[in-house]
């Protein structure tokens, strides 16, 4: 759920619950019955209620649209994935960090000239499968590069996790001669 829904969703939830409060308040016979059907009177009169009737219907529809949409990649992982189970204990590696590992792995490929990685839950051997989107540079062969990131990738995910037989899928998004600039790191 985005930033834009929480906050209409924030302020829908606090007019209900005003809302509620004073229909506690009518039926506890807190407040008086010539009272709230004066206000209520008044306030049906008023052409700002019809304005704030169609806020609510607007917001109602807005959450709504929320509840059936599915995010991008609703299958992606974001929870830990278990490596091992055995005599040391458990062991847990988060998804960003198999992302990490992917994606430097990748970059390093001659002809890879940028990266983005997504890790995807599977039944079987292995709990995970790795989906890299690639921009090729020009004057590479595609089905060449995929190869040398797919290995690439598997050796990393040896090395570091101990992960064998990963299945990895290669998309190329984009064909670019230009050299893209990398953030500088210091290590």
């Amino acid at each position: 759920m985005g930033i834009i829904r929480r906050l209409i969703l924030l302020f829908y939830v606090l007019i209900i619950i005003a809302a509620l409060i004073v229909c506690a308040g009518v039926c506890l016979n807190l407040i008086p019955t010539n009272v709230w059907q004066n206000n209520l009177n008044f306030i049906i009169t008023r052409e700002e209620t019809l304005g704030a009737l169609a806020a609510m219907l607007l917001a109602s529809l807005i959450l709504l649209t929320g509840v059936f949409s599915r995010s991008k990649g609703s299958s992606v992982m974001s929870s830990d994935v278990h490596l091992e189970v055995g005599k040391p204990g458990e062991v847990k590696v988060t998804v960003p960090a198999i992302i990490s590992v992917v994606e430097r792995a990748a970059i390093t490929v001659s002809g890879v000239r940028q990266v983005e990685a997504s890790v995807q839950r599977q039944d079987g051997q292995v709990p995970i499968k790795i989906r890299l989107t690639i921009t090729l540079g020009q004057g590479f062969s595609a089905p060449r590069v995929s190869e040398a990131t797919i290995a690439a990738v598997d050796d990393a995910l040896a090395t570091a996790l101990e992960l064998t037989n990963v299945p990895v899928e290669v998309k190329v998004n984009e064909v670019t001669h230009a050299i893209i600039e990398r953030e500088k790191r210091v290590v």
